[in-house]
């Protein structure tokens, strides 16, 4: 089963492509100056396809994206939105299309760490974040489902999944990432302006504007209002 046609938003047992609805980019929830968090322990890789089967960290990757999603699209679709399942997350992992941003914690008396010995997973690296990677063509790659867990945010570490896609695309040779974002035109989403802003400071522009309708007729009755979807793109070269 093709991985890029089954994970998704769950709505009701109705899914969209992980590249679609990316969330608003990591920022502190706190009042007063922002605290971030130390990158210090934090790697991101791509991780190997063998952690798809490790139950326990495929269902903790899966709780970060929801948990995110959750409040980022919170009024655009209807009661019931999920952004992933723990299957679109392993199906993914297979195919070598997410990258995983792996916290690195020490060893305790009270709590050994001990690899899993059937996935290869190591219980000393706790997913924080992910997103997903894709090649659409020879010249063109796109990145989506970009999350990261609310105590690890405010410290870059958003920037650096986005500029970690960025860095494989161009690795394989692409000269275009592509990135999709879903706005309500009904009301204003103040985490949709926030992420744009961060898009364009990146050097997003968008290129066109698509009919989610269109792409997703399945999905048009979930929204809760309309839309734009709009495609931005930046030059890897």
């Amino acid at each position: 089963m093709d991985p890029e046609k089954t994970l998704g938003v769950v709505i009701s047992a109705t899914t969209v492509p992980a590249s679609s609805l990316t969330p608003e980019p990591p920022t502190t929830q706190q009042h007063g100056p922002p605290q971030p968090q130390s990158k210090d322990n934090v790697n991101i890789e791509i991780s190997p396809a063998s952690y798809a089967d490790d139950a326990r960290f495929v269902q903790a990757l899966t709780d970060v994206v929801n948990v995110v999603y959750l409040e980022a699209e919170a009024g655009i679709f209807n009661e019931g939105y999920q952004r992933t399942t723990a299957s679109g997350i392993a199906d993914l992992l297979r195919a070598g299309q997410l990258a995983v941003a792996f916290l690195s914690e020490p060893k305790t008396s009270t709590s050994p760490i001990t690899p899993n010995s059937e996935s290869g997973s190591d219980d000393s690296r706790r997913p924080i974040g992910c997103v997903c990677i894709k090649r659409l063509s020879d010249t063109h790659g796109e990145f989506g489902m970009l999350a990261l867990a609310a105590s690890h945010r405010g410290g870059g570490l958003g920037r650096d999944l986005a500029q970690f896609a960025e860095a494989r695309c161009r690795g394989l040779g692409l000269k275009v990432m592509r990135l999709e974002l879903l706005v309500p035109t009904f009301y204003e989403n103040a985490s949709k302006v926030r992420i744009q802003g961060w898009y364009e400071r990146m050097g997003y522009r968008v290129v066109r504007l698509q009919d989610f309708g269109e792409e997703y007729p399945h999905l048009a009755g979930f929204l809760a209002g309309p839309t734009e979807y709009r495609v931005f793109e930046k030059s890897l070269v």
